[in-house]
This record gives C-alpha cells, sequence and structure tokens, in this order.
C-alpha cells in the first residue's frame, strides 16, 4: 500500500518502527498551493514549534492538504487532527551519521508520494535533511531557521561547520524566512542565500487582551518587594548566568528597595544556577520556579523584566512582558532590537554584561516615573497594528506573512 493509502484517524505514531503512520488529512482545494510539507526536527514545547504546528493548522483551515513530519520528543506538542502529522524515529538533533540516512531516505520517499507544492523545513537538522531530500521532487523549498547558530551557542569549530552545512543547504532552498530584520541581516552577512530570497514572518505570539489576574501570594513571590524577572530555558544561550551575576550586586546596590529576583524556566543550567544564585548571596531573594505553562502569571507579579540572551532571533517573551506593561532591559544581540523601541520600551544593553543588566535596572528601579512611562509606551507598542489591521506580532499577521511569500516563491 502507498504511503498516502495508510491514512487514517489516530495520532502519529512514536514509537521505534520503521513506518510512519499517517492522520487525518486536510481538506481537497482549488487553491494553486494544494499540498504543503512542514519537517521539523523535534515538536517540545518552545517558539519554533507552536509556530510551525499554528502555521500548519492555519493552512490546513484555509483549504489545503498539509502534513507535518517531526522526530520524537517526549512531552511533544499536539499536533490537530486537520493537520497530517508524520513522526520518523530517525529525525533528531545529535548529528548521527546513520540515523541522519535513514531520516534522509524517508523523507525523500515521502516527498516522492506526497508530491507537495511547497516544503518548508524548520530548525537546523530538520532544514538542512529536509531540503536535501526534495531536491529534485518538483516542490519549491523554504527554509525559516527560527534563529540561527551563528554565536552565542557552540564554539568556533562547531560553529564554523554549521556554517558551511547551512550555505551548502543554501543551494537547495528558493526562499528563507526571518523572524525579524536582525536575523535576515546577520544571515546574508554571514553568506547564507540571496537578499531577493529572504522574507521577515514575526514569530506569532498570542497577546490576551486581558491577561490573568494572579496575586504575588499565590505565585509565592513576596508582597511588598520590587520584583525583577526573567522568563527562559535554562540554556545557556539565554544567559541568565549573567542576570544571576547582576542580581547579587543589584542586592548590594538597591538595598532600601528590597528587591526579588524571579528566574521561570527550566533547563540543563537548572543546578549550576542554584549554586550561582547561593554564591551572589541571593538565594532568600529569589525564587526558580521551573517551567511554567503561563507564564503571563509571572510576568504580571514583576517590575521590571530582563531577557540577557547572548542570541536570540526575536524574543516572544520580550513582546509578552511589554504586552503586560513591563519596561524591559535585554541583550543588544540578534532579532531583539526589532521588537522593542530602545529608550522608550526598554534598555539595550551589551551581551554577558552584568555590569550593563544592573546599571539598567537600578535605573528603573530608582525612577517609577520612568518605569510608568516605559510601561504604557511597551504596551501601547504591542497593540500596534500592520497595513491589513492585524495585530503587528499576532498569529494572523505570521500566518498569512508566511502564504504570501510561497505564492511569490511558486510564482
Amino acid at each position: 500500500m502507498s504511503l498516502a493509502g495508510r491514512l487514517d484517524n489516530r495520532q502519529p505514531g512514536r514509537g521505534p518502527g520503521a513506518l510512519p503512520r499517517l492522520v487525518q488529512a486536510g481538506l481537497q482545494t482549488g487553491n494553486a498551493l494544494k499540498r504543503i510539507v512542514h519537517v521539523i526536527t523535534r515538536l517540545e514545547p518552545g517558539g519554533s514549534s507552536e509556530n510551525t504546528v499554528a502555521s500548519a493548522a492555519w493552512q490546513a483551515g484555509r483549504g489545503m492538504e498539509v502534513t507535518l513530519i517531526h522526530g520524537p520528543c517526549r512531552g511533544s506538542l499536539p499536533v490537530p487532527a486537520s493537520v497530517s502529522a508524520i513522526e520518523l524515529p530517525d529525525l533528531g538533533r545529535e548529528i548521527s551519521p546513520p540515523r541522519d540516512l535513514r531520516a534522509y531516505a524517508a523523507l525523500r520517499r515521502i516527498f516522492r508520494e506526497l508530491k507537495p507544492d511547497i516544503v518548508h523545513t524548520h530548525t537546523s537538522k530538520a532544514g538542512f535533511l529536509g531540503r536535501l531530500a526534495a531536491a529534485g521532487c518538483g516542490a519549491k523549498v523554504v527554509h525559516t531557521p527560527h534563529g540561527h547558530l551563528l554565536y552565542g551557542y557552540y564554539d568556533v569549530a562547531k560553529t564554523r561547520l554549521f556554517l558551511a552545512a547551512e550555505r551548502f543547504a543554501a543551494r537547495f532552498t528558493d526562499g528563507f524566512i526571518a523572524l525579524t530584520e536582525g536575523e535576515k541581516r546577520e544571515s546574508l552577512a554571514a553568506g547564507i542565500g540571496r537578499p531577493e530570497q529572504w522574507a521577515v514572518a514575526h514569530s506569532g505570539v498570542d497577546l490576551p487582551e486581558h491577561p490573568p489576574e494572579v496575586s504575588r501570594k499565590e505565585l509565592g513571590v513576596p508582597e511588598g518587594r520590587f520584583v525583577i524577572g526573567t522568563v527562559a530555558r535554562l540554556e545557556p544561550v539565554k544567559g541568565v548566568t549573567y542576570f544571576v551575576k547582576a542580581a547579587g550586586a543589584l542586592r548590594k546596590i538597591l538595598g532600601p528597595v528590597h528587591p526579588f529576583f524571579l528566574v521561570v524556566g527550566d533547563g540543563a543550567e537548572c543546578s549550576r544556577l542554584y549554586r550561582l544564585a547561593k554564591a551572589a548571596g541571593i538565594m532568600n531573594d529569589c525564587l526558580f520556579t521551573g517551567f511554567q505553562k503561563d507564564v503571563y502569571a509571572y510576568l504580571a507579579a514583576m517590575d521590571v523584566y530582563v531577557q540577557p540572551s547572548l542570541n536570540e532571533a526575536m524574543g516572544r517573551t520580550v513582546l509578552q512582558a511589554q504586552h503586560m506593561g513591563l519596561p524591559v532591559v535585554a541583550s543588544r544581540v540578534c532579532g531583539i532590537p526589532d521588537v522593542v523601541r530602545e529608550g522608550e520600551t526598554a534598555f539595550l544593553v551589551k551581551s554577558a554584561s552584568p555590569e550593563q543588566i544592573s546599571a539598567a535596572v537600578a535605573k528603573l528601579a530608582r525612577d517609577a516615573d520612568l518605569r510608568s512611562a516605559m510601561g504604557r509606551a511597551a504596551a501601547a507598542f504591542t497593540r500596534e497594528k500592520d497595513a491589513a489591521g492585524r495585530p503587528r506580532f499576532g498569529p494572523e499577521a505570521m500566518n498569512a506573512s508566511i502564504y504570501d511569500f510561497y505564492g511569490k516563491i511558486a510564482g
């Protein structure tokens, strides 16, 4: 039986079997673009996965046949029934020549059977294998990196390897989508693609008009404290090390203000950050919350938001914090300057600089009028509309931009 003939209503297979299973296909349509296949390495919770699932669902809801191919991951995001989902057991993040070759062969087989109009790859590993596998299958190939790996992630040798791979894969790419102008600019400067191949579609962020009202007491945050917080995966690239170091300095220089520090998130750096917080003397004035699905409740408990990333294609939580009326202190890296108004909604600082973080936060802590003015400007900024009247940073604007780009690429 052909791959297309194995459609059923079950959830996609997640076991080690060689043959993937599909869930219900999208509707038949008379649109010029009928079949779209997305490929992403993993559907772990986070911006890249959430946006990919949202785009697939949006496209399926408009009558296209949409397939989403992904590798295995504990806690994968659910895929709506309107989207055909295929899990490839051999599609993984780490480099493994035997598994990578099997994943490449499986992708090529699927593309030849499905005959998509667009193959849209996401993230580094799936982007490399997916673009090579799509070569010669007749589809137009679009790649969204969801952030580059040019700095902040790996050592020099590994970074050069990734850059060489991206330049090579660009030969098999019809179009690229960056999340911000900053990501696009830095990618082009590194020799990835040509200017006419690139478009920008902001990561679609749901920004609720009425965020939850939760008391600090319910969250374990002391009342009457000046709360400085960050939300991040606790991985080196997110720079939370520098937030904790800045917190140690702020505890001393803001004594009468009684600062309290909030770290929302989990990850491989958690234990090391605990030790660092203890060494900085802030454990009695700090709360590590672990992973939280609803970040808005914790943002509502903050007075200032800090994004200390070493590399950030966009910074979804920067937008969420501004939407909550928080002044922001953030690293001047990649796409962050594109999602704030420097000096109006945020102070931008050098990355990996606890000194600059602490100085900017202290300025806000000591000036309530400045905090209030920047908070109002931040809330207004995130509520701006695009030329079509859609929320500028919302999912609808993102999905419409992506689909328009498909049309341009398909010609």
